[in-house]
């Protein structure tokens, strides 16, 4: 038997949630770490494997792969057959340029998407903390102000020439959805899921807001980011996003429920809710 697979990610990453939905997918077992953005440096070992600091990484085998694509690419090789890569080259090709594809609105979403978002203080900081302990949802809580500059700097949000070309390339994206969408193709590639599939869903489940995703489903996260996504709303292309996670994806407790509330839950509870902790939730397992 293989050994298991530890994944380290972030709840509300469309990279983390890209790759969680993968390998529930294939069916492979995995242990799953999430970790809080911003404090999560020291609670994996980045340095010492040579990796930087973004998520998802997968630890396997002896190994740290860093990158979304990259922890794909090992997966179907050292976990073959892999059922999301077609051993067909022809299909192959298509579906790994497909996930290219897709994998590259995955910045332009999240600038959008925090454009909408940052000046909701709260509901930002729950969407950074649904799994951070005492401490550190403290920590996080003191420092957001600064975060929140650096957040905004770093992802261009006061640039409108860069919210305009982000939004243009979901615009592009949605396009390529709806056509085939109206082809009536349940998927991208062949007559199966694949990776390029996941992919695109992964990245624009943000606007979509499918049932099933462990973050993204919360009614008030829908609401803070109905400004944005009104204007998509009807399009084929996120009524696919939502049929594609309805037939692939579930939801299920991962915590027993049962437990006493740890000091983060007992934090949460004191203020006004806004996110439901993604951490109770794991998608498919």
């Amino acid at each position: 038997m293989m050994p298991p697979l530890t994944l380290y990610t972030f709840a509300a990453s469309q990279s983390s949630e890209k790759i969680r939905w993968a390998l529930d997918a294939s069916g492979l077992p995995y242990r799953e770490r999430r970790l809080t953005p911003f404090l999560h440096y020291g609670a994996y070992p980045h340095r010492s494997a040579g990796l930087g600091t973004s998520l998802p990484v997968l630890e396997a085998d002896g190994e740290m792969i860093e990158d979304s694509t990259r922890i794909l690419e090992w997966l179907e090789t050292h976990r073959a057959p892999f059922p999301l890569i077609p051993q067909d080259p022809v299909l192959r090709t298509a579906v790994m340029r497909s996930e290219a594809r897709f994998d590259h609105i995955g910045p332009h979403v999240v600038r959008c998407m925090y454009a909408t978002l940052l000046d909701d203080g709260d509901l930002v900081q729950r969407l950074w903390s649904v799994d951070a302990g005492f401490i550190q949802a403290a920590v996080l809580r003191a420092a957001f102000p600064v975060l929140s500059r650096l957040f905004r700097r770093g992802l261009g949000l006061d640039a409108p020439a860069l919210l305009k070309h982000s939004q243009g390339v979901i615009v592009r994206a949605l396009d390529e959805l709806d056509r085939m969408a109206e082809d009536g193709r349940p998927y991208l590639v062949g007559e199966a899921l694949t990776v390029a599939d996941i992919t695109a869903a992964a990245h624009l489940a943000p606007l979509a807001c499918p049932d099933e995703h462990p973050v993204f489903s919360d009614i008030e996260y829908r609401d803070a980011i109905a400004p944005l996504v009104s204007r998509w709303q009807a399009r084929p292309a996120l009524a696919w996003v939502r049929e594609l996670y309805r037939l692939h994806r579930r939801v299920r407790p991962l915590r027993v429920l049962t437990q006493a509330p740890s000091a983060a839950q007992a934090f949460r509870s004191s203020r006004p809710r806004r996110i439901r902790p993604a951490g109770r939730f794991l998608a498919g397992r």
